[in-house]
């Protein structure tokens, strides 16, 4: 082991809707099966803002982030092989491995993937400690300033894989966010149409300048003449209009990807007899089974790609102003330093 970090380390709490601060704390314990990852940066994710804004799943006090990357500090006893120095990424995605999700392959269903004491903290901190099968090594071709990808990018493949594409067909992606331009780069290398959905005009260029393909607003997908016609589609922002506007344009015997997460207060009209009539098959996509290795290849593959991605960058101190910037509309990738 290497001599630990110095005392004390800051570390961002969610201590109430649309509350965050940097407390001090002595950083965590490393135990056997653990590491000590000094974080070098992490991005906000969208269910980051659900539970700032008061509207996620988790309870307060909360610290958020999970799409992180930065160097191994300390190794505990049966760390998996990783050593102090090692650059590394973090899949947060682990289940018990003994239920029957986990053991059907499935463990981004198990019950337990969100309650085991597998980290100390989220990723909006100076440090972490992690069971070390959450820790992977950066390729040696892929910049640490785009390791924060990695993680968002292996649910993006997951979200392609559940839409069971065939070449050649035409998909819609509804949201050209963060979350939408990661998915038309997993759909890149896939050799299908993409065609993006989005309400702003400034993310429908950036896709169109990312991506080459074509980038509607709703009301351009409404006379397009795609209604009825398309193969499948991804549903990435969390609106129930937009999950409507799917169900309309996929063709009979479609497929409907819904990977957006809901506020209480979305939850619109939905042409339910299309679904019936049309025979369509409505999955929901979660998390990163069985795809983070793939999404690190992928990453490296398609770096040039990411790093055209807008992007803006806070310190650790600074992470309150980092929310209230991703919280905008039309915000880019908002990333945190420490």
């Amino acid at each position: 082991m290497t001599q630990g970090p110095p005392r004390p380390m800051r570390v961002a709490v969610c201590t109430g809707p649309r509350q965050i601060e940097i407390q001090r704390r002595p950083p965590p314990e490393v135990h056997a099966g653990m590491v000590l990852v000094r974080v070098r940066l992490c991005a906000l994710c969208g269910s980051d803002l659900h539970v700032w804004r008061g509207s996620g799943y988790r309870q307060y006090p909360y610290s958020p982030g999970h799409e992180f990357g930065g160097v191994i500090e300390e190794a505990g006893k049966a760390g998996g092989g990783l050593t102090p120095g090692q650059r590394v990424v973090v899949d947060p995605n682990l289940g018990c491995g003994e239920c029957e999700f986990c053991q059907r392959g499935r463990p981004n269903l198990c019950e337990r993937l969100k309650t085991r004491p597998v980290k100390s903290n989220g990723g909006l901190a100076d440090y972490v400690a992690l069971d070390h099968r959450m820790v992977h090594p950066l390729p040696d071709d892929l910049p640490e300033e785009l390791s924060h990808y990695v993680e968002p990018l292996s649910c993006a493949l997951h979200m392609v894989h559940r839409a069971d594409l065939s070449p050649g067909g035409r998909v819609l992606v509804f949201g050209a966010g963060s979350t939408g331009k990661l998915v038309g780069a997993a759909l890149s290398l896939s050799g299908v149409q993409t065609v993006f959905v989005e309400l702003s005009q400034k993310r429908r260029r950036e896709a169109t300048r990312l991506f080459g393909g074509e980038a509607l607003s709703p009301q351009e997908l409404d006379a397009s003449g795609f209604a009825g016609e398309v193969e499948a589609a991804i549903e990435c922002t969390g609106s129930a209009a937009a999950v409507a506007q799917a169900v309309r344009s996929l063709r009979r015997g479609g497929r409907l990807v819904v990977a957006g997460l809901f506020g209480e207060s979305d939850r619109g009209d939905i042409p339910l007899d299309e679904i019936t009539t049309k025979e369509l098959e409505v999955v929901g996509a979660w998390l990163n089974p069985g795809t983070f290795a793939k999404a690190l290849a992928v990453a490296a593959q398609l770096r040039d790609l990411l790093s055209h991605i807008d992007t803006e960058i806070f310190s650790l101190d600074e992470v309150a102003k980092a929310f209230e910037r991703a919280a905008r509309p039309e915000a880019p990738k908002v990333l945190v330093r420490p």
